[in-house]
Formats: C-alpha cells, structure tokens, sequence
C-alpha cells in the first residue's frame, strides 16, 4: 500500500493555540505561526475561523487558548464582521 493511500485513510487532525506574547496575540497551527493579533477577540475570530474551515474540509481540529489549553468551541465563536 503506497504512502498517499495511507495518508488519505488516516483522519486529519490539527490544533489551533491562541496564547499571549509581548503584547500580541499570536495564533498557531500545530506549533507552526498562522497570524499575529492586536486583540484577544481578533485572534480568537481567526483561530476559530481557520478551525471550521479546516472541520468543512473534513478534518478535525481543535482551538486551545493557553496557557492552560482551555478548549474553545470553534462552532460556537460567531465570526467577526
């Protein structure tokens, strides 16, 4: 069986950390930099509006707001207008 079909088969899943730095509010995907915030409610927005993206494309994620990792429901945070 090749690595793709392997790869297809497995259920993706990600997490978004939401966590304060300096001042700014910064947002990761998998320890990797999604974006920088000046507001608390701006990166929660994106986090949140990157998660359900990523739920319609058929993965699971999760959006965790540090330091103690509390689990933020990505369905329930209206997105920012």
């Amino acid at each position: 069986m090749s690595a793709t079909l392997l790869l297809r088969d497995q259920h993706r899943t990600c997490v978004f950390r939401v966590r304060s730095r300096g001042g700014v509010w910064e947002v990761t995907r998998d320890h990797v930099f999604h974006g920088d915030y000046l507001t608390r409610g701006a990166a929660l927005a994106s986090a949140c509006s990157a998660a359900r993206s990523f739920e319609a494309a058929g993965g699971t994620p999760r959006v965790l707001l540090t330091p103690q990792d509390r689990l933020i429901d990505h369905q329930g945070l209206a997105p920012r207008s």
